[in-house]
C-alpha cells in the first residue's frame, strides 16, 4: 500500500521559513538577472537604458496578467489540497493552461499590431519607437513560455515542492545571462545584436525555463507519490471557474502595471534622459527588493488558502502577523545595507558620475517603499486567499486611480523632483494595506469560502 504524501501546509515559523524560501530565491534569481540585463544595456548608452524601462515596463503588463492567472491557480489548487481533493489540483491547473495560451497568442497578435501606434500616442518619440517596437515583437514570444512556466510553479507550490523553483530559476537565468552578454555584445562567435539581443535571449530562456519545469513535474511521478491522476479533457465548467476567478486579478494586475507604464511614460517625457535612467535602475531596484516581498505574498495566499480548505480561518490573522513579522525584519536589514552603501547598488549600470548623485533621493524614497509592500503585499493576498478576487480588484482599482492622479499632478503639473514621483509607491501601497485590512477584519468573506467546480 503506498502512503499519500501530505498536502496539509506547516504553519510554524520553520514551516513558513522552508516554503517562502525558496519562493524567495526563484523570484530573486530573474531579479538579479533583470538586473544585469539593465547594467549590459546601461553601456551601450542611456537611451537603451531609458527605453529598457519603457520596454520593460510594457511587457511587465503582460507577465502581470500571467501572474494574476498563477495567483488564482494557486489560490485553488492551495484549497484543493488543504481539502485533500488531490485529482483537482492538477485538473486546476490543466485548464489554467489551456486559458493561459489563449491569452498568449492574443497578445503577440496585439503588440504585432499596435504597439508602434502605442508608443508614439504615449508620447515617445518616433526613433526611440521604432527601436522599443522591434524589440517588443521579439521580446512578447516570450508569454507563451513564460505563462506555461508560471502556471507549473503555482503547481509545484500548492503541493509544497518549492524547492524546485530555485533549480528552475538557476537553469533560466544561467541561460539568459550568458545569451544577454554573448548577444548583446557579439562575444563568443554570437552575432552581435545590441538592443534587440537582449530581447532573443529572454525569449530562449523562458522557453527552457518552460522545459525545465515540465521535466521537474514529469519526473515527480505524481500519480504514484501524491495519488494525482492527470486526465486531459477539456470541462467548460472547469474553464469558467478558472476564468471567473483568475479575471479580476488578471485585469487589477495588468491595470496596476499599466499605471507603472503610465508613470514611465511621464518619466520620458519630463525629465532628462539621466533621470529616465535613474528611474529603470529604481524599478530594478524595487523589483529586486519586492521579490522577496512577493514570496511572502504567494506563501500567504498558499497557507491561508490551504487553512481554509481544513476549515481553520480562524488562524488567518495569526498567520498574516507571524508573516508581516519575517518579511519585515529582512527587508529592513536589505534596506540598511543599501542605503549605508547606495553607490554599490548605482555603480552597477555604468553611468556617468553624476548618475549616483541623482539617483540618491529616489533610492531614499524606494527603500521605505519596499517596507511599505512587505505589509500591504501579505494582507492583499490574504484577500485572494479567501477567493473574493472581485474584492481585491475593487481594492487595486481604488488604489490606482489614486495613484495616477498623485503621479499626474507630480509630475506632469506641478513638475516636481524624481523623488517627489517615486513617493507614488508609498501613496499606493499604504492605500492597498489599508483597504485590504479593513475588508479582512470587518467584511463578510467568511460568509462563502467554497469553489464551485
Amino acid at each position: 500500500m503506498t502512503l499519500q504524501s501530505s498536502l496539509k501546509v506547516d504553519t510554524s515559523i520553520k514551516g513558513i521559513i522552508l516554503l517562502t524560501l525558496p519562493i524567495s530565491m526563484a523570484k530573486l534569481i530573474p531579479e538579479l538577472n533583470y538586473l544585469f540585463n539593465a547594467a549590459f544595456l546601461g553601456h551601450l548608452g542611456s537611451r537603451e537604458l531609458a527605453l529598457a524601462g519603457i520596454t520593460g515596463v510594457y511587457y511587465l503588463i503582460f507577465s502581470a496578467i500571467g501572474y494574476g492567472l498563477n495567483n488564482a491557480l494557486l489560490a485553488i489548487m492551495s484549497r484543493r489540497a488543504g481539502e485533500n481533493n488531490r485529482n483537482e489540483i492538477f485538473s486546476t491547473l490543466w485548464h489554467g493552461l489551456i486559458l493561459a495560451v489563449m491569452l498568449a497568442l492574443m497578445f503577440i497578435v496585439m503588440t504585432r499590431l499596435f504597439v508602434y501606434p502605442i508608443m508614439i500616442w504615449a508620447g515617445v518619440d518616433a526613433e526611440s519607437a521604432l527601436i522599443a517596437g522591434g524589440f517588443l515583437n521579439i521580446r512578447i514570444i516570450g508569454l507563451l513560455f513564460l505563462y506555461s512556466l508560471q502556471m507549473q510553479n503555482a503547481f509545484l507550490i500548492s503541493l509544497q515542492q518549492t524547492r524546485f523553483l530555485v533549480l528552475i530559476a538557476l537553469v533560466q537565468s544561467g541561460v539568459n545571462l550568458f545569451l544577454d552578454y554573448t548577444m548583446i555584445f557579439g562575444h563568443w562567435g554570437f552575432p552581435e545584436m545590441g538592443f534587440n539581443g537582449a530581447a532573443v535571449a529572454s525569449v530562449i530562456s523562458e522557453c527552457i525555463g518552460m522545459c525545465t519545469v515540465m521535466f521537474i513535474i514529469y519526473s515527480l511521478d505524481i500519480k504514484k507519490r501524491y495519488q494525482i491522476t492527470p486526465v486531459f479533457s477539456i470541462a467548460f465548467k472547469k474553464l469558467k471557474l478558472v476564468f471567473t476567478q483568475g479575471f479580476p486579478l488578471m485585469s487589477q494586475l495588468a491595470i496596476s502595471t499599466a499605471s507603472w507604464w503610465v508613470f514611465f511614460i511621464l518619466v520620458s517625457k519630463n525629465y532628462t534622459f539621466e533621470e529616465q535612467a535613474v528611474s529603470q535602475s529604481m524599478r530594478n531596484l524595487f523589483g529586486l527588493g519586492g521579490v522577496f516581498s512577493w514570496a511572502f505574498g504567494s506563501s500567504a495566499n498558499t497557507i491561508i488558502s490551504n487553512l481554509i480548505g481544513q476549515g481553520r480561518q480562524n488562524e488567518i490573522f495569526k498567520i498574516i502577523k507571524k508573516l508581516s513579522i519575517i518579511s519585515t525584519s529582512g527587508m529592513a536589514i536589505f534596506v540598511l545595507i543599501l542605503n549605508i552603501f547606495p553607490a554599490l547598488f548605482l555603480d552597477l549600470f555604468g553611468q556617468e558620475k553624476g548618475f549616483i548623485s541623482a539617483g540618491l533621493g529616489p533610492l531614499r524614497v524606494v527603500s521605505a517603499a519596499m517596507l511599505i509592500l512587505c505589509i500591504g503585499v501579505i494582507w492583499l493576498n490574504a484577500v485572494v486567499a479567501t477567493g473574493k478576487t472581485k474584492i481585491v480588484f475593487w481594492i487595486e482599482f481604488w488604489g490606482i486611480v489614486v495613484y495616477l492622479i498623485y503621479i499626474w499632478m507630480v509630475i506632469e503639473s506641478l513638475k516636481l523632483s524624481l523623488s517627489v514621483a517615486w513617493m507614488s509607491e508609498w501613496v499606493y501601497w499604504i492605500l492597498l494595506f489599508s483597504l485590504s485590512f479593513v475588508y479582512l477584519r470587518f467584511g463578510r468573506w467568511r460568509d462563502d469560502l467554497s469553489y464551485s467546480s
